[in-house]
């Protein structure tokens, strides 16, 4: 059964979004995911942030003195009121990329020596002119500072996260079932794995393809199931690039809602809307309404597996390109490992890439239109 949303986690919700705060932001507040924080922003009406703020003067001065100062971005990112990302992107083009951090001479390693780990780090990253991430990098090779390792995944914590996606289980239900897993771990998880489809980034491929289905006449759910895609997030692409969608092929007849098709979606929550509007004779709009009227979306991601085009599947080829950007060439290897399927498949995913625009480079964050 999906959590409900309580009146302060909407004020929260509210006031963070209002405040320029990223979907993760709030999620990781509020314990849910980013799709489960804009369905509930969608369904209590807050308008979508559709331009980033521009940045003042004062603004700009304060990002030159806390890169002078070393201050950290995500500091800079609370005082502003702005994600973090945001906050690097623009540093990067008032200042540049940061200069490459200095050497620790044998007078700081002696410092820092004398001073682990007595005090506030803080209090020596000020004193020595570094991050507190620094210091505490430097404290591990000299045997001061030892963090727990990061657990790997297992096989078979990759099998639940698999199957909790196909039955369009929530990152936080999920969870629940893995012992020390967060949900945000979970998330990206997903993300490795190539099953998480929802809010993808459109890409220039994706674009093309939705205005040569839509000059042929097909219907908006078989364009979304074709393109992998929701029928709200083909709506609003279409809104957004200027594209005239046919109208849709179900029934608009408005007629009650009876016992037998509330069964039909409360046994495959999972399936794309645009499947279960055919398969009832309704609208995709209207099957997304009943489903949160019947409390089957509110709070839970929205996982729909999409149909493989070829030997990959959307997430699976978002997350091929993705990895292969950078790397060595063992990289290729280590992502067919874990999609299961031949390295020639990754390698020729790579080549055609499909994410070179501007806009999909950004698919690894929160995605600027929800699919």
């Amino acid at each position: 059964m999906a959590r409900r949303w309580k009146p302060a986690d909407d004020t929260t919700l509210r006031a963070l979004y209002a405040e320029g705060a990223s979907l993760r932001t709030i999620g990781e507040r509020l314990a849910r995911s980013e799709q489960a924080v804009d369905e509930r922003r969608r369904v209590l009406g807050v308008a979508p942030r559709r331009h980033v703020r521009p940045w003042t003067r004062t603004q700009d001065a304060l990002l030159h003195a806390a890169a002078a100062a070393a201050i950290s971005d995500h500091a800079v990112a609370e005082q502003l009121g702005r994600p973090v990302e945001q906050v690097r992107l623009r540093r990067r083009q008032i200042i540049g990329p940061r200069s490459p951090s200095r050497p620790y001479s044998a007078g700081e390693d002696e410092r820092l020596r004398s001073r682990w780990p007595d005090g506030d780090i803080t209090v020596l990253a000020d004193e020595l002119g570094r991050s507190v991430g620094s210091i505490r990098l430097r404290a591990q090779p000299l045997g001061l500072h030892h963090p727990r390792p990061r657990r790997r995944w297992a096989a078979q914590e990759d099998v639940v996260v698999r199957d909790g996606y196909e039955q369009a289980l929530s990152c936080t239900q999920i969870a629940d079932v893995l012992a020390g897993r967060t949900p945000g771990a979970v998330a990206a998880r997903a993300a490795k794995l190539g099953v998480a489809t929802y809010a993808r980034a459109w890409t220039q491929l994706d674009d093309r393809r939705l205005r040569l289905l839509s000059a042929e006449g097909m219907a908006v759910e078989s364009i979304a199931q074709a393109l992998g895609r929701t029928p709200q997030a083909l709506l609003l692409r279409a809104r957004r690039t200027g594209v005239s969608l046919p109208a849709s092929n179900a029934s608009r007849s408005g007629r009650r809602w009876t016992a037998a098709e509330d069964d039909v979606l409360r046994l495959n929550v999972a399936l794309n809307p645009a499947v279960l509007a055919g398969l009832l004779g309704r609208s995709s709009h209207a099957v997304t309404q009943r489903m949160c009227r019947l409390e089957l979306r509110n709070g839970r991601s929205p996982h729909h597996p999409a149909a493989r085009r070829g030997p990959l599947t959307p997430g699976e080829r978002v997350t091929a390109v993705r990895e292969l950007r950078s790397g060595g060439p063992g990289r290729a290897l280590a992502v067919a490992r874990r999609l299961d399927v031949p390295a020639a498949v990754i390698r020729a995913a790579a080549a055609d890439d499909p994410l070179g625009s501007r806009e999909a480079r950004g698919a690894g964050g929160v995605a600027a239109s929800a699919g």
